[in-house]
C-alpha cells in the first residue's frame, strides 16, 4: 500500500465531489492518481470501478464485517465532517486517511480488491 492524499475536497455549494475513493483505490494499487477518474463523478459509477480495476487485473469485493484475511482493505462510513468517507485499514486499525485534516470514519462497509482469474 503506497498512501496517495486526496486532491479534490467535499464542498457541494461549488458543486465538487470529494476524491478519497480515488485516492484509496489508487492507494492499494501502488499507483498515482493523475490518469484515473474520480469515479463518483461519473453517472455509471460504480460500473465504471469495476471496469477499471478489471483492466488493472483486480475485482472489488465488499462486506460489512472486517475482511481478517486481507492485508489492506478500504473502510467507508461517516466522517467527523458530515459526510461519507473512504480510508484505509490494515489489522483492523487506520493506517490511512486521504483527507489533510483525518479523522477516520464510522465504518459500515469494507472493500478490497482481489486478483481476478485469468482464463486463457
Amino acid at each position: 500500500m503506497k498512501p496517495i492524499m486526496q486532491k479534490n475536497m467535499y464542498n457541494p455549494q461549488k458543486g465538487i465531489k470529494g476524491d478519497c475513493y480515488r485516492a484509496c483505490i489508487c492507494s492499494l494499487l501502488e499507483i498515482s492518481d493523475k490518469n484515473v477518474p474520480n469515479f463518483i463523478e461519473d453517472p455509471n459509477y460504480p460500473m465504471n470501478v469495476v471496469e477499471f480495476l478489471k483492466r488493472k487485473g483486480y475485482r472489488l469485493r465488499h462486506s460489512t464485517e472486517y475482511p481478517s484475511d486481507i492485508e489492506y482493505c478500504i473502510a467507508n462510513g461517516l466522517s467527523p465532517r458530515g459526510v461519507r468517507h473512504s480510508v484505509i485499514y490494515s489489522k483492523g486499525k487506520l493506517v490511512h486517511d486521504p483527507h489533510p485534516n483525518g479523522g477516520d470514519v464510522v465504518v459500515d462497509l469494507y472493500l478490497w480488491l482481489e486478483p481476478r482469474e485469468v482464463i486463457l
